[in-house]
């Protein structure tokens, strides 16, 4: 028990390191709620998130974890669907409190799953899960009932990251996983998947489909009630954000920077500071669809949104703070990042508030 206990909080405080979504969950969250309830509920739900409009016209905008959170309460809430009206169903309010409740008494992750399955195909008529194992693996699929089923993408992101984000809690660790498949193309957010799915991601399957190592599933767990609350209180925010400190080479990466920011850290610094080459860091970078300069790039977009967004500090001294020799570079590469200047930027968060 205090292993778990330990590594819980392991897990909570790597997730706190700065972290923004692409718009593309912004934009799928709104969809469901514009088309049933109009243009001002869905600007209510902005406002209740404290996300400025003007992040609805920027295509490479961001969002920060809290405002993710705080827009996907609300539209559950507006809708009564806790999976945002992207099923065939709605995913009716004390939906996933009755899923867990009855997963708690399973001795092993296996046998939730088992459940977990069972559960979820007595909701859905779009697609149904299906698991099975071999080779020591455990594979959780989502089959379309009739062929031909559209793929709204969000709803299999969500899908396969709360299949994840359960079993996680239930052991209290972050489960990394072998790979998980999409069926749909790779999406220009492909970037965020590094700190949402914690293993290797492929586009294009056949079908969407989340693995498991055997080993893992076949783990023993003891979780009470009173940690269940506490786990639904902070919904969707455990589920989603589990995968924050596991053994990618990106996430290795912005641990590093994240304590060395104001240094001029290059990629030989990284390779020296993990005991590899350059040319070894570059391979698994591609094998991760990313490069050194990327990840750089998105740990100093992050913490400046995060920054412009929750605090007063001056664009210059952010600028330092951020490793920039003067403001007017960081200004440059803010805007290139997220089609703003840092000034329009907080202006817009502020009348969010």
């Amino acid at each position: 028990m205090c292993k778990v206990r330990h590594n819980e909080r392991t897990m909570n405080r790597t997730s706190q390191s700065p972290l923004t979504l692409s718009a593309h969950f912004l934009h799928g969250m709104l969809r469901v709620i514009r088309s049933r309830h109009g243009e001002d509920a869905a600007a209510q739900a902005l406002a209740s998130a404290a996300i400025p409009q003007s992040l609805l016209h920027q295509p490479d905008a961001r969002m920060t974890r809290e405002q993710y959170v705080a827009l996907y309460r609300t539209v559950a809430a507006t809708l009564d669907d806790e999976m945002l009206g992207l099923w065939s169903r709605p995913i009716r309010g004390g939906t996933l409190k009755y899923l867990m409740l009855s997963l708690l008494d399973a001795p092993t992750v296996l046998v939730a799953f088992n459940r977990f399955v069972r559960f979820w195909n007595l909701l859905l008529d779009d697609y149904r899960l299906q698991i099975s194992t071999k080779h020591d693996l455990v594979r959780l699929a989502l089959v379309e009932r009739t062929s031909g089923t559209p793929v709204t993408p969000l709803g299999h992101e969500l899908m396969m990251k709360l299949v994840h984000g359960i079993a996680s809690w239930l052991l209290g660790r972050e489960i990394v996983l072998h790979r998980v498949e999409f069926d749909f193309a790779k999406p220009r957010h492909a970037g965020d998947y590094a700190f949402l799915y914690p293993g290797a991601v492929h586009f294009d399957a056949g079908m969407t489909s989340i693995y498991f190592l055997y080993q893992d599933c076949a783990e023993l767990f003891n979780r009470e009630k009173h940690e269940l609350w506490e786990f639904l209180k902070r919904a969707p925010g455990d589920w989603t954000f589990t995968a924050l400190h596991h053994g990618s080479i990106v996430a290795k990466t912005r641990e590093y920077l994240e304590q060395n920011m104001t240094q001029p850290v290059t990629i030989q610094d990284l390779a020296q500071a993990l005991h590899t080459s350059v040319r070894t860091l570059n391979r698994r970078y591609a094998e991760e669809g990313t490069h050194f300069q990327l990840v750089k790039d998105g740990l100093r977009r992050d913490i400046a949104i995060h920054r412009l967004t929750n605090s007063n500090t001056s664009v210059a001294v952010l600028a330092f703070d951020l490793g920039f020799s003067d403001a007017t570079g960081f200004c440059r590469a803010f805007k290139h990042w997220t089609g703003s200047s840092p000034t329009d930027y907080r202006k817009g968060s502020r009348q969010g508030e």
